[in-house]
């Protein structure tokens, strides 16, 4: 799929070189045919028409360029919509299928009578349905799949993750890929941030509503912005006091929450950085 994406950009771009390099060819031998042998043939000037009509058939592959971009986009981050709610899916196979396992351990550890132990067991079950539980509160199974990924991902980095959801975002009006996009991005900069930590590193995912607004917290213990930067680090291109690769993401997220009318913003001190946003609901 990737190469079959790659190669409609490409051949639109050829289409466009073609078409310009054949026009300039025919222009160029025009000149060159009237200057030193042809003054009068009047047949002679079917050639500059030619090239227009080369010219001509260069503009419909530069209007399609930026809506095959679009969808080359949206095609990629439907993809990896795609392979998360995969992994979900096989994490709540894998753990329906441990259950049973559990449930005998702890079955075993009762009849034995080793009540500490069983309920030291029942509470490291707990905590893990807990966790994945927690993220499939969201009525969009997309974010709830890239909530599972990047808890994933952050397990892998030893990162405490705690992901808190109070609201389905029944009713939001932003399309599901974008809104991971947004969620990605930032959970992205804190993963980021926390390689820096030597100590306990931690994350927290905040997804809730009020009456007026769907908003999110994303905070981590993750060295200090300092308070000049909280506004700059959103610039295109900024990186200066973030980890290389952060800036343009970061940009990207406060450009795309701008055009659903909502805001984000950034908050640190020595205990934490706080991402926080909202997105107004549509009257």
């Amino acid at each position: 799929m990737k190469n079959r994406k790659l190669s409609i950009r490409k051949l639109l771009i050829m289409m466009i070189v073609l078409s310009v390099l054949l026009a300039v060819s025919l222009i160029a031998l025009t000149i060159y045919l009237i200057t030193f042998y042809f003054y009068d043939a009047a047949e002679l000037y079917i050639l500059p028409g030619i090239s227009l009509i080369s010219l001509a058939g260069a503009i419909p592959p530069i209007l399609l360029l930026r809506p095959v971009s679009t969808y080359n986009i949206r095609l990629k981050q439907t993809e990896d919509s795609i392979e998360n709610l995969n992994k979900l899916n096989n994490t709540l196979r894998a753990q329906r299928h441990d259950f049973m396992n559990h449930l005998q351990v702890v079955h075993s550890l009762i009849e034995l009578e080793e009540f500490s132990e069983a309920n030291k067991y029942i509470g490291k079950v707990y905590t893990d349905i807990e966790n994945v539980s927690s993220i499939l509160k969201t009525g969009i199974p997309a974010v709830n799949a890239i909530l599972e990924s990047k808890r994933q991902s952050c397990k892998n980095k030893d990162i405490e993750v705690t992901v808190d959801i109070n609201s389905t975002l029944s009713k939001i009006h932003v399309p599901d890929w974008e809104l991971c996009k947004l969620l990605g991005n930032i959970i992205d900069n804190s993963i980021n941030a926390l390689s820096a930590v030597q100590s306990t590193k931690k994350l927290n995912i905040e997804i809730f509503e009020d009456m007026h607004s769907y908003r999110f917290k994303i905070s981590n213990n993750g060295p200090v912005i300092p308070y000049d930067l909280w506004t700059r680090i959103f610039e295109p291109g900024y990186t200066e006091g973030v980890h290389e690769g952060e800036g343009m993401g970061l940009a990207i997220c406060n450009e795309l929450i701008s055009t659903y009318n909502g805001k984000l913003w950034v908050v640190s001190d020595d205990n934490e950085t706080v991402f926080e946003g909202f997105i107004p609901m549509l009257n």
